[in-house]
C-alpha cells in the first residue's frame, strides 16, 4: 500500500519561482521576433524553451520525492512436527496416517489467515503439509526445535505455533526452561500409560581398545513391572555368545550395571551385541537390544625418553604424552645402571626418541643412537645444562649453536604464526603469555634451511628470530628440537591459571604426534572424512590425486567399492574435479563397512583399503511414555493450550477464532529528480522537437 508521494527541496521551495521566471526570459530572449514559421509555431517554441530552461535550473535546487510505503505482512503458523521413532514405536502406520490427514485439514482451515509453515526435527521447512511425513529421526530435540523458530522470526509477525509431539526429548534441554515470544499449541500424540517393559539403558565402554588386551563392558538394564525376577543379559560377535550373566532385577525404574570383561582379539572396528531376554507381556522388544562398537587397534605408538640424570622436565614431558591413550612412553636414566642393561636387552622399535640434554659429556648415549638411526626412529631433543654444545651442533641436525659458556637467557614464548606443520588451538596461544621464562644459552643460532620454528624466544618485550621450539623433515625422518630448559614450570602454571594441564598437554602432545608420524608419500589416498557415521548422515569419502613431482591432479575415475559385515558389496564411482573431490553416499545401514578405493595412474592401478561406522543412536526406543504434562506446562507459560490428539477440532476452533493481527512495515523512499528517467526522456523529447520545428521550418 502506497501513500500519497510529498515533494520535498534541499533549498527554499520559493526558488522554483526565479526558475520559471529564468525559463521565461531565456525564451522571450530567443522568441520576441517571429521567424520564418507563423505566429502559432513560435507559441509553441517558446513553451518548449521555457520549459525545458525551468525543468534544468529546478534540478539545480536539488527536488526530492519522498515515496512512504506501507506493507501489511500476514502473521504466521508454525506446525513443528516431532517426527521422531518414538512416535512410530506407539503409533500404527494406518492412525498416524489418519492423524497426519487430519493435521493437514486443520491447517487447510487457517490458511486465509496466517501464512502457514511446516517444520521437524530434521530440520525440513515447508509452506505445504508434506505429502508422507517420515517419523524416523532418532533424536529428539524440541528445545532447539522452538529456538531455531524464535531466532528466525525474531522481529517478524509470528502468531503462534502448534508443537506436535509425545513431550518426550533425550538431546538439549526441557523446551520448559526457555523464554518464548510467542503462544505454543501443543497437540499430544501417543500413549501416557506406562506399560511392562524390559530394556537396556544404555551401554558404557571405552571406543578404542588395544589387540590383546580386555576392555570393560557394562550394560544398564531397566524395567518396569518385573520386580524381583530374573534377567539373562548376553554379548554376542559374530553370531555367537562370548559372555553372559544372570542378574536380579531390582524395584520399577531402576538401573542394574551388569559388567562384562571382553577381549579384544582382532583389530579393526568389533560389533558387540548386547542383549536382555525378552519377557512375556513387554510393550516392544526393539529396547531389549543395543549395539556396541569398539575399534581395536594394533598397538601404542613407543617413544623412549632418554637423560643423563633425573631433571623435573622429564616428568612434565612424560605425563604430557601418558595423557594421550594412544602413545607409551619408556624412561631410560642414563646414570642408572638398571635403566641401561634393559634399554641394552631392549627389542622394542620405538617412533620417537626423546633426547633430554643429550648429547652430554659422559656419552653413554652413543652406544644407542646407531640402533635408533637404522630403525629410522624420529627425534626430539631437549637442551639443557648437561648437554655438550659441540655435538649437540652436529647431534640435532637442525640448528647451530655458538654459545657462550655459563651465559643463559631467560626468555618467554611466541607462537609463529607462519608454522603450518600443526595447528595450536587459540587457549594454548592464548595461554603462552602467561606461561613463566625457561632458560636458554646465549649466542647465536643459525638454523637449518629445512627447519620450521614452532615457538620463538622473546627476551623481555622483544621479540627474537631464535627458535625456542623448531621441527624439520628431512627424507625419510623427523627431527625436533627444544632449546630451553624449565618446561616443568609451564605445567604446573598451566593447572594454577586453568586448574589442569590441557594447555602444556597440547604443546607437548601435539609436537610428539608430529615427530612420531610417518610421512605418507602415496599417490592415490581416498577415506572417509571421519571414522564413524550416524545412519541418517551421508557417508563422505574424500580423495587426493597426485602426479610424480607430488602435484595435486583432478579428473581421475575412483572406483570405491564397500564390503558390510555380511559380504555384501556396494560399487560406486566418480571423477574428481578442482572444485570438488569428494563424494558422498546416503542410505546405508548400520555396521561396520571395508572399502577399497582404486584408480589409474599412468601404467599402475593404485588402491587403498580402510573400514567405517556407521551406527544408531538407539535413544529414541528407551522411552515411549509419553509425557502430556511437559507440553501442558509448556503451553501454559507461554498463553497456548494443551489439546490431545483425539481433541483436533477444538485446536481447530482455537486457531479459526483467534484475531489473526498483520503487522505494517512502513518504508520510506527518497527519490532525487535528478535520477528519474522520465525526466531526461521528457527534456531529450522537448528539445529534439523544438530542434525539428526550427529545421523543419528553416528557421536553421
Amino acid at each position: 500500500m502506497m501513500q500519497k508521494p510529498a515533494l520535498i527541496f534541499e533549498h527554499s521551495p520559493w526558488f522554483l519561482v526565479l526558475c520559471v521566471l529564468a525559463g521565461a526570459a531565456y525564451a522571450l530572449l530567443l522568441y520576441t521576433k517571429s521567424g520564418p514559421w507563423g505566429a502559432g509555431l513560435n507559441k509553441l517554441l517558446f513553451a518548449c524553451r521555457m520549459l525545458t530552461v525551468t525543468i534544468i535550473a529546478a534540478l539545480l535546487i536539488s527536488p526530492v520525492l519522498k515515496q512512504i510505503k506501507n506493507l501489511i505482512e500476514q502473521p504466521a503458523m508454525i506446525f513443528a512436527i516431532d517426527n521422531s521413532l518414538s512416535l512410530a514405536e506407539v503409533t500404527d502406520s494406518v492412525q498416524l496416517a489418519a492423524f497426519n490427514e487430519e493435521l493437514r485439514q486443520v491447517a487447510s482451515e487457517i490458511d486465509d489467515q496466517y501464512r502457514v509453515e511446516f517444520r521437524n526435527l530434521s530440520g525440513d521447512e515447508s509452506d505445504e503439509f508434506p505429502k508422507q511425513v517420515q517419523y524416523d529421526k532418532q533424536s529428539t530435540d524440541l528445545s532447539s526445535l522452538l529456538n531455531d523458530i524464535k531466532q528466525d522470526y525474531e522481529g517478524r509477525n509470528l502468531g503462534g505455533v502448534v508443537l506436535v509431539s509425545d513431550g518426550i526429548y533425550n538431546q538439549g534441554v526441557s523446551p520448559t526452561f526457555a523464554d518464548y515470544n510467542f503462544d505454543i499449541y501443543t497437540l499430544g500424540v501417543g500413549d501416557t500409560i506406562q506399560k511392562s517393559d524390559l530394556s537396556i539403558m544404555s551401554l558404557l565402554y571405552n571406543k578404542i581398545s588395544y589387540q590383546g588386551n580386555k576392555f570393560p563392558l557394562i550394560a544398564q538394564v531397566t524395567h518396569r513391572g518385573y520386580a524381583g525376577q530374573q534377567a539373562k543379559v548376553s554379548v554376542i560377535k559374530n553370531g555367537n555368545v562370548i559372555a553372559e550373566q544372570q542378574v536380579k532385577l531390582s524395584g520399577d525404574n531402576q538401573l542394574v550395571d551388569v559388567k562384562f570383561l571382553i577381549e579384544a582379539e582382532e583389530k579393526g572396528y568389533q560389533r558387540y551385541q548386547v542383549t536382555v531376554e525378552r519377557k512375556d507381556g513387554e510393550f516392544t522388544y526393539t529396547n531389549n537390544l543395543q549395539q556396541a562398537y569398539v575399534e581395536v587397534i594394533e598397538g601404542k605408538e613407543q617413544i623412549a625418553l632418554l637423560a643423563p640424570a633425573p631433571h623435573p622436565d622429564i616428568k612434565a614431558l612424560k605425563s604430557a604424552v601418558e595423557s594421550n591413550a594412544n602413545y607409551t612412553i619408556d624412561q631410560y636414566i642414563l646414570s642408572i645402571n638398571e635403566d641401561v642393561q634393559k634399554l641394552t636387552s631392549s627389542n622394542k622399535k620405538y617412533d620417537l626418541v626423546i633426547y633430554h640434554q643429550i648429547p652430554d659429556r659422559s656419552g653413554v648415549y652413543k652406544r644407542f643412537t646407531e640402533k635408533f638411526e637404522k630403525e629410522k626412529a624420529s627425534s626430539l631433543v631437549v637442551y639443557g645444562s648437561q648437554t655438550d654444545v659441540r655435538q649437540f651442533n652436529s647431534f640435532n641436525k637442525i640448528l647451530s649453536l655458538d654459545a657462550i659458556p655459563g651465559e643463559y637467557d631467560q626468555v618467554t614464548a611466541v607462537f609463529n604464526q607462519g608454522f603450518n606443520s600443526f595447528k595450536l588451538s587459540d587457549e594454548l596461544q592464548q595461554s603462552m603469555d602467561e606461561f613463566p621464562p625457561v632458560v636458554v644459552p646465549f649466542g647465536r643460532v643459525s638454523m637449518s634451511a629445512d627447519a620450521d620454528v614452532l615457538l620463538y624466544q622473546q627476551v623481555g618485550s622483544i621479540a627474537t628470530n631464535k627458535p625456542l621450539i623448531a621441527v624439520m623433515h628431512q627424507n625419510d625422518s623427523k627431527r625436533g628440537v627444544i632449546m630451553g630448559s624449565g618446561l616443568w614450570r609451564w605445567k604446573l602454571t598451566d593447572y594454577a591459571e586453568n586448574g589442569n594441564n590441557e594447555a602444556f598437554n597440547e604443546l607437548i602432545t601435539k609436537l610428539v604426534q608430529y615427530l612420531s608420524s610417518k610421512e605418507d608419500k602415496r599417490k592415490f589416498k581416498a577415506y572417509p572424512v571421519k571414522n564413524e557415521f550416524l545412519t541418517n548422515e551421508k557417508v563422505v569419502f574424500d580423495t587426493e590425486v597426485y602426479n610424480d613431482l607430488y602435484e595435486r591432479v583432478y579428473g581421475n575415475k575412483i572406483d570405491l567399492t564397500l564390503t558390510n559385515a555380511e559380504g555384501k558389496k556396494f560399487n560406486y564411482s566418480y571423477i574428481t574435479n578442482e572444485n570438488n573431490t569428494r563424494y558422498e553416499i546416503s542410505g546405508l545401514p548400520e555396521g561396520v563397512y571395508k572399502y577399497s578405493a582404486s584408480t589409474q595412474l599412468g601404467n599402475k592401478r593404485e588402491t587403498v583399503n580402510g573400514e567405517f561406522l556407521i551406527k544408531e543412536l538407539q535413544i529414541e526406543n528407551i522411552n515411549l511414555t509419553a509425557d502430556f504434562n511437559l507440553l501442558r506446562k509448556l503451553s501454559d507459560k507461554t498463553g497456548g493450550k494443551f489439546y490431545k490428539a483425539d481433541e483436533m477440532t477444538g485446536l481447530k476452533q482455537e486457531l479459526t477464532t483467534l484475531k489473526a493481527q498483520g503487522t505494517i512495515h512502513t518504508s520510506e523512499k527518497y527519490l532525487p529528480f535528478i535520477h528519474l528517467k522520465w525526466l531526461f526522456f521528457l527534456l531529450l523529447f522537448l528539445l529534439a522537437g523544438e530542434w525539428f520545428i526550427r529545421k523543419y521550418s528553416g528557421g536553421y
